[in-house]
């Protein structure tokens, strides 16, 4: 076993025989057919054997076999990655050789005619079988050694069963290091049922689950393949859910990548929850974005959060003379510096240590640098966290935004644009109050007296940010549960970092001033559903394995998100995910008044009278299951 074993090792360690060994291997196939064509053939006939003709035979038969072999580079080819494609070049070469056979045996004038054309017939045809047969004999021994070591977690099918899949599922049965056994396709083609392609059978997909449960259940199945997410995103209504159903784990292929002698092979991505929630992909207008950004200095604040770190990677594939990073947070900061390092180490890319709260600091940066662009994503977001600090709220969501706004005013920055939040509408809690503020605020700033476009953003949860719902799903499902769920009539918009933010660069390209931008969110998920399926997506049973408990709504919490105000209305812009909305008109006078006694009383810690303040500013404010409902309506 111990020899076995290490026979085992090193053949995994091979990456190909020599070519050498291949080279000699086909020149004593090649010879050897010849020389048996030519016994055969006079036994047959009941002629004598001349060893004149067979030492002829085996010189010429080496000669010829030798240049066409090293001409045609036929031994460089790795076997164990060799298909039916090389059976023509095989094919080819033998009829070269044994015309050429045929001429010198002609010449010399040995043998007659028939007997020669004979030999040549069957030399070919042996030559030819004896080549391929002894390539598939290499490949079978060589994957059943190698196999031995090979751990199996599970069966799986794979989606589709054109040609392209036919040679991953070859590719990935015959891979040491791929730990599914792929026993067949799913297919919805029913002129290829029954089929059997790469030694795999083809299977229909019936919209009857008993039958396809039976199909899954027969052949142990707990995987699935998908060769692209444009074969996932097909299935999503039907064979998506049955797996999310029954527990069927979903696997998504990545890009194909050629190897030597076509051999394909992919990265493997487990879907997740976010696949399920992703839409079909958002264009934007990517010349006239860079047009604007060309040779320009862009300043992000909260550039090492989850939205301003997204921002920061995409503004980076445009053109821009300088990029200015603000964070107060120093080993999110710390991390991103490392990654752009690596990625970009020739842009001129600066990282500053600092709080949208400081003036000086700031002020320092926009005296320092003449910058173009203000992307503001610095804020505080975690709703319960605000309940529980909310002057610290007024200071960072409020005053921060007027302080960089005000600057990039003072100082004529072209465009700034401010990232707001759906919970910025009619607002249910702290967080989403501020949030408004800031928008009024930086919205009156739009005027004739300024140079500076002031632009605001406003979109609902992304998938993935730090703190969110899924993350969190995620780390109490590993921890075998129980999954917290706040009611089960919780919904939210949900959509991806990148895509907000790439929806964000096109809001800043359409803007012309005082706008705010909404965005497309789709549907509201439901996050029972959500749950449900997260734990179904781990091939777990929802409360059977992993039970979902309801803890109640947190404070500041709605069911639902709104997108507009009660005085707010849209229109449709040129970008059909994209809506502008019609603002209420502003008390300028009244606002700048009551935000004046709001910041101060948020600098005193005088929290009455801040929230007193707050529902002043914003009558729509109405608290909901929190502490600060006694205030509403004074």
């Amino acid at each position: 076993m111990y020899i076995i074993s290490n026979v085992v090792k090193k053949l995994e360690k091979l990456r190909y025989l020599n070519r050498g060994i291949i080279f000699v291997l086909d020149m004593i196939i090649s010879v050897l057919g010849t020389v048996f064509s030519y016994v055969l053939i006079m036994f047959i006939a009941n002629k004598i054997i001349l060893d004149s003709a067979i030492v002829l035979l085996i010189t010429y038969s080496t000669i010829f076999s030798f240049l066409l072999f090293l001409i045609s580079g036929q031994y460089k080819n790795i076997i164990r990655h060799s298909t039916v494609r090389e059976l023509p070049k095989i094919f080819l070469l033998m009829i070269i050789k044994v015309t050429l056979i045929f001429i010198v045996a002609l010449f010399y004038d040995i043998l007659a005619v028939k007997i020669v054309a004979a030999c040549a017939l069957l030399d070919m045809l042996i030559s030819t079988f004896l080549m391929i047969s002894s390539r598939a004999l290499i490949i079978n021994i060589f994957y059943a050694i190698i196999n031995i070591n090979r751990k199996i977690t599970g069966n799986a099918f794979v989606y589709g069963a054109e040609n392209n899949n036919s040679i991953i599922v070859r590719d990935m049965n015959y891979d040491i290091k791929f730990p599914y056994k792929i026993k067949g396709y799913l297919t919805r083609n029913d002129r290829k049922l029954g089929i059997k392609i790469a030694g795999c059978k083809v299977y229909f997909i019936s919209d009857d689950e008993y039958k396809l449960q039976k199909l899954f259940k027969r052949s142990s199945i707990e995987y699935v393949f998908f060769p692209s997410k444009d074969d996932f995103n097909a299935e999503r209504a039907k064979l998506v859910e049955f797996c999310i159903n029954n527990q069927i784990k979903m696997m998504v292929l990545g890009e194909l990548k050629n190897l030597e002698n076509n051999n394909l092979i992919s990265d493997v991505k487990q879907i997740e929850v976010e696949d399920l929630l992703q839409r079909d992909q958002i264009n934007i207008d990517i010349e006239k974005i860079a047009h604007q950004m060309e040779g320009k200095t862009v300043l992000v604040t909260g550039a090492a959060g989850s939205i301003g770190s997204e921002i920061v990677r995409q503004v980076t594939k445009f053109n821009i003379k300088k990029l200015i990073l603000l964070d107060n947070a120093e080993t999110p900061l710390h991390t991103l510096n490392l990654e752009l390092k690596n990625k970009y180490p020739n842009m001129d890319i600066l990282y500053y240590l600092g709080d949208v709260r400081s003036k000086d600091r700031v002020k320092g940066l926009f005296n320092k640098y003449k910058i173009h662009f203000v992307f503001h994503a610095a804020a505080y977001k975690h709703v319960p966290m605000i309940e529980m600090n909310p002057c610290e709220s007024i200071l960072a969501n409020v005053w921060g935004s007027i302080n960089v706004a005000h600057y990039a005013a003072k100082y004529e920055v072209e465009k700034f644009i401010m990232i707001s939040t759906d919970k910025a509408v009619n607002p249910t809690s702290v967080m989403g109050a501020s949030k408004r503020i800031a928008e009024m605020c930086v919205q009156i700033l739009n005027n004739k007296d300024t140079k500076t476009q002031f632009i605001i953003t406003r979109f609902g949860n992304v998938l993935g940010s730090n703190g969110s719902v899924i993350p969190f799903f995620k780390e109490q499902i590993a921890k075998g549960g129980p999954v917290t769920v706040t009611h089960p009539d919780m919904v939210r918009y949900f959509m991806t970092i990148p895509e907000a933010c790439r929806l964000v660069l096109q809001a800043s390209n359409m803007g012309k001033g005082g706008e705010i931008y909404l965005f497309d969110m789709g549907e509201q998920v439901n996050i029972s559903d959500l749950a449900h399926k997260m734990i179904s997506l781990s091939g777990l049973i929802p409360n059977k394995d992993i039970k979902i408990e309801y803890i109640g709504m947190r404070p500041g919490e709605k069911l639902y998100e709104e997108m507009l105000t009660c005085n707010e209305s849209t229109n449709a812009t040129n970008h059909q995910k994209i809506r502008v909305a019609h603002v209420e008109d502003i008390d300028i006078n009244m606002l700048n008044l009551k935000v004046r006694e709001l910041t101060v009383a948020a600098r005193r810690n005088d929290i009455s009278n801040t929230i007193i303040t707050m529902k002043k500013i914003i009558p729509e404010y109405i608290s909901n299951n929190s502490e600060f409902q006694i205030f509403d309506h004074k």
